[in-house]
Parts: C-alpha cells; sequence; structure tokens
C-alpha cells in the first residue's frame, strides 16, 4: 500500500513538473516576434517625441528612445509588418549618422525635426566670444562678453561704436576690424537673399580698408558693418 501511495506521489508531483516547465515554453512563443513582411521605401525625412528605437526588426533590444532625439532628423528607407504578442503592428527602419534601428511607425512624422533655436544660440553665443577672443580686440571683447541672446548681442554691435576709432593705435583698430570680421564669418548666410547680398558687399569692402590718419572712413565704415550686422542678429 506504502509503495503504491508513493509511485501516485511521483506520477504527480512529474506532473504538476511538467505544467510549471511548459509555461514559460507558452509565455515565450506568444511574446516572439513574427515578421509577416519587409519592403524598401523611397528614402523618407522623418523625426519623432517618443518611442523606443530597437537595435533589430524583432523589436528585443532597446538602443535609443526618442524622446533624447526630438531635434534630430533621421531618413526612413525601410517597413516592415511584424506580429508582437498575437498583435499585429507596423514598423520603420530609420537612421540618422551612426545611429540606425527599427521603431513602431506610429511614433514617426514626416519632416525635418523642429529647430532647436535654446540650443543654436548658445552655440552661436560661445562661437562668437571666441570670435571675438581670436582677434585680439578688447573693445569687440568687451561688447560680446555678457552677451546670451541674440537680441542683447544685436543691440550691442548697433549700439557699441567707437569700433577703429581714431584715437586708438594701429594695431586696435586693425584688431577691431578683424574681430568684426569674425563675428561676421558666424552669422554670415543665416539671414534673407538679400540681406547676405548687402552684408557680404559691407563685409568685402571693410575688409579692404586700412586705417590712416584720417580715420574718418575706416571708424564709420566699421561702426556702419557693426550697426548693420547687429540688427540682423537681433531679429535671427
Amino acid at each position: 500500500m506504502m509503495q503504491k501511495w508513493v509511485k501516485m506521489s511521483l506520477v504527480v508531483a512529474m506532473g504538476a513538473t511538467m505544467t510549471v516547465a511548459g509555461m514559460p515554453a507558452t509565455a515565450n512563443a506568444a511574446s516572439k516576434t513574427k515578421v509577416l513582411s519587409t519592403r524598401k521605401i523611397a528614402a523618407t525625412t522623418v523625426h519623432g517625441r517618443q518611442g523606443n528605437i530597437y537595435s533589430g526588426i524583432k523589436l528585443t533590444k532597446v538602443r535609443y528612445n526618442l524622446k533624447h532625439y526630438r531635434y534630430t532628423t533621421w531618413t526612413a528607407s525601410k517597413k516592415a509588418v511584424v506580429k508582437k504578442n498575437g498583435k499585429k503592428a507596423y514598423v520603420t527602419y530609420i537612421k540618422s549618422g551612426a545611429k540606425h534601428g527599427w521603431v513602431y511607425s506610429r511614433y514617426l512624422t514626416n519632416g525635418k525635426a523642429p529647430f532647436n533655436k535654446a540650443k543654436k544660440m548658445k552655440n552661436d553665443m560661445l562661437a562668437t566670444k571666441r570670435a571675438a577672443l581670436s582677434s585680439g580686440s578688447a573693445n569687440v571683447q568687451s561688447t560680446v562678453r555678457d552677451q546670451s541672446t541674440y537680441e542683447d548681442l544685436g543691440d550691442a554691435l548697433t549700439h557699441s561704436g567707437g569700433f577703429g576709432w581714431w584715437g586708438d593705435d594701429m594695431e586696435d583698430r586693425l584688431q577691431d576690424q578683424a574681430g568684426l570680421l569674425n563675428i561676421y564669418d558666424v552669422y554670415k548666410g543665416r539671414f534673407s537673399k538679400s540681406e547676405n547680398e548687402n552684408l557680404a558687399a559691407m563685409a568685402q569692402k571693410v575688409e579692404s580698408l586700412q586705417p590712416s590718419e584720417d580715420n574718418n572712413p575706416f571708424e564709420s565704415s566699421l561702426d556702419n558693418f557693426a550697426e548693420a550686422l547687429g540688427d540682423l542678429i537681433a531679429d535671427l
């Protein structure tokens, strides 16, 4: 009797073990991703604000998240239909530089990513200060030193005046000239077609000038150039 009871207990235990062991297999089968179809598409510019970017089409490993790349423009080149967790889904292959992967198509919007003006302005202010510093002009450096926005920088250039002042020595005047031209190089090409053309003509004239004892043409040309450049920068 005891032997029969032990046998029955073993059978029940084995059955329970098989049931428990079988459960993950069923769950894994349900969670697997099946690729139903893939196709190439014409290169399309897209962007997104949220959603995981997966390394492979099976959507098993997350590489990035679009929330960290809201200002990044991607190129989509492939689309696929997959079945994940028993449900059909549409995914798109995207790439930007060295970054690439698959993302659920619903997270993507056609067109370029929005412009990150705050980041661009911060970078421009740093570039402006480097440009002023490299010229050696104390006048230009003091004009741009404390500016942190396009409007502030534009107003400072417009209203400072005294660039290439006749009372300064020759080296200081030339440094003022170099400083303004360096700042122009940071922003050239960023305005309307006519504004770019007019500013380029002024820059060419300023670059060709040489200071002399009769310094009025030199000083007035630098001040006019700074004012024109400042007005345009303030409106960026």
